[in-house]
């Protein structure tokens, strides 16, 4: 008896996996029309979905039991990943991946939100599409986003090293997570869809440690393409207009010696201005300085925005500064002295409502 039990619960065992395996799915494109997605990507050939820039967002409902992606990516990127409005997990991207995201969830509607956490030196990534339980589907969300908002910058809206320890510990992939970054704590108190675009270590003129007091190739330049890493193609400006934008770059200009000339430095941010306002119109271009530098960053910029105000016909600019001792080094540090979360929220605590104060935008809770 004994060994006729085992025998059987074997069969079933085997039974089970194999009706597993060839088990009915349903699977959605990435390029689904249920399916959205909020960031700079670009659809192949395949119609699957390309993107590398940090912060690129997947959101779709869905009915049945469980979910699998399947996307791909160059090296490893990271990634949140939500259900239901909860964080469920972090998942990494390496090769050609199916990420069983969820199972046996209530028979039922359920939402679904995927963030990449990571920024574009961390690998492209490829989403190529959504499999389901047999006769599922994907439901198109509507999720009242009321505005939009576009985010230029470094390591800092990257969300660099956010979930380090402390300010000494040495900086992670896995502790990037730009779903904290000050961006889209901002976006979320808006209730807004955004872009964000930026780069570790990117200036307006000379990126972190040149030694010469330029860099050939910066975020201005960055800017204008579909991914970060790669030059071509360029990004098509009519494919999404934000209804402000927020640039928060020049740390990195100064934080290593020698200093870029103030006439240099002033004309390049300039020109991106200008270049943003050939794209988007008369919205509000807020350009922030800080939590990592001071002067003569503060003051420059200050001064640049301030001569666009007066000189150059362009009142819709404004610079807002937040100061190095926002900061406190022991609580709202994470790694290589970067924000952590706490400090990530500190710093939108003080710029949400400045916004507000410009735009007449009501806001949520920033969180």
């Amino acid at each position: 008896m004994q060994f006729t039990h085992r025998f059987t619960l074997v069969i079933c065992i085997l039974l089970g996996t194999a009706l597993h395996l060839n088990s009915q799915v349903a699977e959605f494109p990435a390029n689904d029309p249920n399916i959205f997605v909020m960031g700079r990507t670009l659809e192949n050939a395949s119609g699957h979905l390309e993107f590398d820039w940090p912060g690129v967002t997947i959101e779709t409902g869905f009915t049945g039991t469980s979910c699998t992606i399947k996307m791909e990516d160059t090296k490893e990127n990271y990634y949140n990943i939500f259900i239901d409005d909860q964080a469920v997990k972090v998942v990494s991207v390496m090769g050609n991946t199916d990420l069983r995201i969820a199972q046996n969830l209530p028979d039922g509607d359920h939402t679904l939100k995927i963030v990449k956490r990571t920024e574009g030196k961390e690998g492209k990534a490829t989403f190529k599409s959504i499999v389901l339980d047999d006769n599922a589907s994907l439901k198109k969300l509507d999720a009242g986003y009321k505005h939009k908002i576009e985010f230029i910058g470094n390591s800092i809206t990257c969300g660099y090293g956010i979930e380090g320890k402390n300010k000494e510990e040495d900086f992670l992939a896995v502790t990037e997570n730009n779903y904290k970054s000050y961006a889209q704590i901002i976006a979320r108190a808006f209730n807004s869809e955004y872009h964000v675009i930026a780069h570790s270590g990117q200036g307006v003129v000379r990126n972190y440690g040149d030694e010469n007091l330029t860099s050939e190739y910066t975020m201005p330049d960055r800017y204008k393409q579909v991914f970060d890493e790669e030059k071509e193609p360029l990004w098509d400006f009519t494919n999404w207009k934000p209804d402000m934008v927020v640039i928060n770059l020049g740390t990195d200009d100064f934080s290593t010696e020698p200093h870029p000339i103030e006439t240099v430095f002033n004309r390049k941010y300039t020109h991106l201005v200008k270049f943003i306002r050939e794209q988007y119109g008369e919205i509000p271009v807020f350009c922030i300085v800080g939590p990592m530098i001071d002067e003569p960053c503060y003051s420059y910029v200050k001064k640049m925005v301030e001569a666009n105000r007066t000189h150059l016909d362009d009142p819709n600019t404004y610079f807002i500064g937040i100061p190095t001792y926002l900061m406190i080094d022991d609580k709202d540090l994470g790694s290589n002295w970067h924000p952590n979360y706490e400090g990530q929220k500190k710093m939108a605590n003080l710029l949400v409502p400045v916004i507000s104060s410009v735009t007449g935008w009501e806001y949520g809770e920033i969180k």
